[in-house]
């Protein structure tokens, strides 16, 4: 079966080899966060959601964010995203 996510990475040769297959991000349009491999929330509100991935932290900024899904591995935010930064 096909998965994108693994020829992306097949294919990119300038991100160090230690971070790949920890988490992956995806940004759709401002308005939707897709996210697999995170280790749980610690911060949740309409205005910033903070969630653990391995080696940091992400950070998501916006306004109207909600938390769309949630299971063991994935989270899905939607609203207005203005920013998202890892610590």
């Amino acid at each position: 079966m096909f998965n994108f996510f693994d020829e992306i990475k097949k294919n990119v040769s300038k991100i160090d080899n230690s971070l790949l297959g920890s988490y992956t991000l995806v940004n759709i349009s401002g308005k939707i966060l897709y996210v697999e491999g995170h280790l749980g929330l610690t911060t949740l509100s309409k205005e910033v959601i903070v969630f653990k991935v391995k080696g940091g932290r992400i950070v998501c900024e916006g306004k109207d964010l909600v938390l769309d899904e949630l299971s063991e591995n994935t989270l899905k935010i939607v609203g207005q995203i203005s920013k998202v930064e890892a610590f």
